[in-house]
């Protein structure tokens, strides 16, 4: 057989082979209905983008649970820290005008800007807001917009200089949410346009995400919006999403719809040309947002099943491998709302998935979602991810149960209880309040958020827990008491209870001293 026979005979083979059938909608349906099944959540959107095409745009269930209120396509959802890789990409819209450069001193934009460190303070660039090797601690500021804390964008400006670096500058990797939110005064002071103004006007309009918007607050009254879940005792209930006002935005305050982030996701995979080819950034400037920067912990499960072994952040996106494909993700979350992003690009694939509970479904369904287009002998996704879920779950349950057996349970506080209350004040934070209730007990309040609030239960020697009133926050704390040698009280170090509470209640980086002459009893207050 000469060599044109052999390719004749090779190609007859090829053209025998039955193509793959494409998924259909009843696939991702059925996909959809187990991940709801399996995790409880309410509600769920959807979109595929495959080749540049929208395949599937989507709502599942309802807006409240016990509710009247279908989620259809149109309905929103808050995307929470998916909206990072927004905030870069304004950010990169600058850059093509001239405004900035990626490398740009912050300072030179903010020179108001500080952190603990002068010389990081003066090498810091806009690069370094974004990808989360500043050395901060873990979270660091959280607690000043979480839950639903009254903070404007310059006080967390002004709270990031009091926290000592817990790593080296550049040196590894401490997720933050405060940087973001200093990235989006950088967008302001390029632009002289708000944050919010800027992200609408110069990408979700371009976009055609007619009604997506920058924060929750702003979008349209008429719209259909999903409610925010979660479970308490076992029951899931309605809560609110942690955040509030606008000032949490340029981390995590996208609202959007289905249709509208399949078109962010045509627009990522298409280089930053919308689907009507017009190109809102520019090749170099857009090469830069998913350029790996900052090293990160690969997890196992990832390892395991999909061969990466390699991780990275980027500007706002995650950047790995998925069965020897690129893979450029994010994951949001918010009290009571969850989302995840990923995109496939030598695939042309991009899967969204947000859920009104918070719970770890997305994710799970988003890469079922893309097994059925990468066709794949992978794991179930969401019975591997729902194994782990509950591991953890199981596993902080374990730790808060060892720790109270563990207590010296006979042992007392070293004061009287009217002796601890009193106003205390922390240097990025602000100050918290302890009183003497009704019923005797130290009571534990934040002028900055209302829902931190609640009794102090004794725990042991000087330490107390205080339980939170509001229990979905599921962030229970200790409160422990340092004495001076004169057996008065100094300052209080706190740290929750649970290893599973969310790293947003950053409790551990407060430092709160006593204020001298404060009022020290529930008569003083007005209790």
């Amino acid at each position: 057989m000469n060599k044109t026979s052999r390719l004749l005979t090779a190609c007859a083979m090829l053209a025998a082979v039955p193509a793959l059938a494409a998924p259909t909608a009843d696939d991702i349906d059925a996909l959809v209905a187990r991940s709801m099944e399996t995790f409880g959540a309410p509600g769920v959107s959807v979109a595929v983008v495959k080749d540049g095409e929208v395949v599937h745009a989507a709502g599942y269930g309802v807006l409240e649970t016990g509710e009247r209120g279908k989620v259809d396509e149109d309905s929103l959802f808050q995307i929470g820290s998916v909206s990072k890789a927004f905030t870069a990409a304004a950010l990169a819209v600058l850059a093509d005008e001239g405004k900035l450069t990626f490398d740009d001193r912050v300072i030179d934009h903010l020179p108001e800007f500080r952190l603990y460190d002068a010389w990081v303070t003066r090498e810091f660039t806009i690069r370094d807001l974004l990808t989360h090797r500043s050395g901060l601690p873990l979270g660091a500021g959280d607690l000043l917009l979480f839950p639903e804390g009254d903070t404007t964008r310059e006080e967390i400006l002004q709270a990031l200089r009091y926290f000592a670096p817990t790593s080296s500058f550049r040196a590894k990797y401490d997720y933050d949410n405060s940087l973001y939110i200093v990235a989006g005064l950088v967008v302001e002071a390029a632009s002289e346009l708000s944050f919010e103004d800027f992200l609408e006007q110069r990408l979700l309009q371009p976009l055609g995400m007619d009604d997506c918007t920058a924060s929750f607050g702003r979008a349209a009254a008429r719209a259909e919006k999903a409610v925010p879940h979660l479970e308490v005792d076992g029951e899931i209930v309605t809560t609110y999403t942690g955040l509030k006002g606008d000032t949490g935005s340029p981390a995590g305050g996208i609202t959007c719809d289905a249709p509208g982030m399949a078109r962010w996701m045509q627009f990522i995979l298409g280089g930053g040309v919308t689907p009507e080819g017009e190109r809102l950034i520019s090749e170099g400037q857009f090469a830069q947002l998913l350029a790996p920067v900052t090293l990160t912990a690969t997890p196992g499960y990832l390892s395991a099943h999909t061969g990466a072994e390699l991780s990275a952040y980027a500007l706002g996106w995650g950047i790995s491998t998925f069965h020897g494909q690129p893979i450029h993700s994010h994951g949001g979350g918010l009290l009571g709302m969850t989302t995840h992003l990923a995109l496939w690009p030598r695939a042309g694939l991009g899967v969204y998935v947000s859920n009104n509970l918070m719970s770890p479904l997305p994710r799970p369904l988003a890469y079922d979602i893309a097994e059925l287009y990468l066709d794949s002998d992978d794991p179930d996704w969401i019975a591997e991810i729902d194994t782990l879920w509950q591991a953890r779950l199981d596993a902080g349950a374990d730790a808060v149960a060892q720790a109270m057996a563990d207590r010296d349970a006979d042992s007392t506080p070293s004061l009287d209880l009217d002796r601890y209350a009193g106003t205390y004040r922390d240097a990025w934070y602000g100050d918290i309040t302890l009183t003497l209730d009704d019923e005797g007990r130290l009571y534990f309040r934040s002028p900055r958020s209302e829902h931190l609030a609640g009794p102090l239960e004794h725990f042991q020697y000087d330490t107390f827990i205080v339980r939170w009133e509001d229990r979905r926050l599921n962030a229970d704390a200790y409160v422990s008491f340092v004495l001076t040698p004169q057996g008065d009280v100094e300052s209080i170090a706190m740290k929750a209870v649970s290893p599973t509470t969310d790293f947003s209640f950053d409790f551990h980086d407060l430092d709160l001293r006593r204020v001298a002459g404060a009022a020290s009893s529930s008569d003083a207050t007005g209790d």
